[in-house]
């Protein structure tokens, strides 16, 4: 009777034993299926549709077609330099143009001196960095003629289509992933997890860091895109310089002389403002010679008389 009762309560202690391990691997399971919930939420397809296990972006998705002209993101920079020999009426006259183009002055410097001896041109000059509508360019540029004389144009265009839809794509995936992480963030799950709660937070500081970023580049280049850029320089000058060269004989000649006529007349005209500037000295200089021309004179004759004088008593 005694060795059944002990074998009854071995059978008892072992099936005990059995509940208990199968109760632990039932939990052990249960707690690696949550953890699992966990991570399909924070790596899974939710958080960036499009984006793999790996994080690079699918390589089927469909992308924006190029060899459309009107997709492509086209930048144009002109660069300007003009002369003019009335100041004033053509700084009024550009800003009267750049209205009526619909642009605006970026940024602009000028200096304001007066003619020099030395030089056939006025120092007065303007650099301006002026803003474009980028459908206007082209058509301001060749206004410009119609009230400087321009000396040199230079334009260039930059084609950043594929630099900006790269751009576009991957803030599309932060602009899910964000999405994503604040719906993540208001399940129970993460309220009641702190150490869930602060993973998801920091990735999602992360990703609204990397989405400003993003949003700023794709601005300047919408904003560099929208409107052109027009580097322009303006010199004040008494004579145009030659814009364009004929090389017929009769052309040259004309060429000659006129160059020939302005250095003469730029060089009366920087003497008469020299000897102008200079009379003040001169007339000084010139008295002080003519009273000491006076004044030897008189020594050289108050010595000749005194010596007849000498003579005449001996």
């Amino acid at each position: 009777m005694k060795k059944h009762t002990h074998l009854c309560t071995l059978l008892l202690v072992l099936l005990a034993l059995v509940l208990l391990l199968a109760s632990c691997s039932a939990s052990t399971k249960a707690d690696g299926g949550a953890m699992e919930d966990v991570k399909n939420e924070l790596y899974g397809e939710e958080i960036a549709p499009g984006v793999g296990n790996t994080g690079k972006p699918d390589t089927d998705q469909e992308g924006t077609d190029l060899t459309d002209a009107s997709n492509r993101k086209i930048i144009k920079t002109f660069e300007i330099s003009a002369e003019t020999k009335d100041y004033p009426a053509a700084i009024e006259a550009l800003d009267t143009l750049i209205a009526q183009y619909g642009g605006y002055v970026e940024s602009s410097s000028s200096t304001n001196k007066s003619l020099k001896n030395s030089s056939d041109t006025y120092t007065r000059h303007a650099s301006y960095t002026i803003r474009i509508p980028a459908e206007q360019a082209d058509a301001f540029v060749g206004s410009m003629g119609n009230m400087l004389n321009v000396t040199n144009t230079r334009s260039f265009v930059e084609d950043v289509s594929e630099t900006y839809y790269s751009i576009e794509a991957r803030l599309e995936e932060l602009l899910a992933e964000r999405d994503s992480l604040i719906d993540i963030l208001d399940t129970d799950k993460t309220k009641q997890d702190y150490q869930l709660w602060l993973t998801v937070t920091q990735r999602l500081s992360e990703i609204r860091q990397q989405i400003a970023v993003y949003q700023g580049q794709l601005d300047r280049y919408d904003s560099k895109v929208a409107y052109s850029t027009v580097h322009l320089n303006i010199n004040e000058v008494i004579a145009y310089s030659a814009t364009g060269q004929d090389n017929r004989f009769g052309s040259r000649l004309q060429a000659a002389f006129s160059n020939g006529w302005n250095g003469f007349v730029i060089g009366l005209g920087n003497f008469a403002i020299w000897f102008a500037e200079a009379l003040p000295t001169l007339l000084l200089l010139g008295g002080l010679a003519t009273g000491i021309f006076f004044f030897i004179r008189a020594q050289i004759r108050k010595k000749k008389r005194k010596k007849s004088e000498q003579t005449r008593d001996q």
